[in-house]
């Protein structure tokens, strides 16, 4: 049971009672908007990171799947699995990037593979090793690992807020997919 009580559509501004309506009205968005002030700023920059035409769906769900099971995080595990299935990820591959299996027979490509160690790597011990970091920037290129850096911030200290404030997986409601 969530530490904080869920916020009422009703007891929400309109635009954040919009942003929460529209992203599905789940229990992660009605804990987070009692934080008034930077709700609505932060639904607009999540909007955005997961519009981006930069990252593939499936590059930025094994980034936000890897660094959920990194961090420990039942809810966004709950909620991105499903969303991994439409970006394209085949359940063997979610139940190795989700554990420590073996990637390399999950099929991964090497940009992929490269991606994956990464976020362990930046999630698990706060930094990357040089010759990481440039793997992926020589494969993916400035902008896109930016992006999949800020990937791995937003998810990771999301991860954080719904571990601390307990949030329950919703019964029913799953993030929506948003098109790219």
């Amino acid at each position: 049971m969530t530490r904080i009580p869920y916020r009422r559509p009703e007891d929400m501004t309109e635009q954040a009672r919009e942003l929460t309506e529209e992203r599905g009205n789940l229990n992660v968005y009605r804990t987070l908007a009692n934080a008034d002030k930077v709700f609505t700023g932060w639904m607009l920059a999540g909007r955005d990171a997961l519009t981006s035409p930069v990252l593939t769906r499936r590059l930025r769900e094994l980034v936000t799947l890897r660094t959920a099971a990194v961090m420990d995080c039942a809810y966004e595990l709950g909620q991105h699995r499903d969303i991994a299935r439409t970006a394209g990820l085949e359940p063997a591959e979610i139940e190795a990037v989700i554990s420590d299996g073996d990637w390399e027979t999950a099929q991964f490509d090497p940009t992929e593979l490269a991606v994956l160690r990464l976020t362990t790597e930046l999630v698990s011990t706060r930094t990357v090793a040089g010759a990481l970091f440039d793997q992926v920037h020589h494969a993916l290129g400035p902008e896109a690992t930016v992006e999949v850096l800020m990937v791995i911030g937003r998810y990771a200290g999301l991860a954080l807020m719904l571990n601390a404030l307990d949030v329950d997986l919703d019964e029913t409601a799953r993030l929506p997919t948003i098109p790219r």
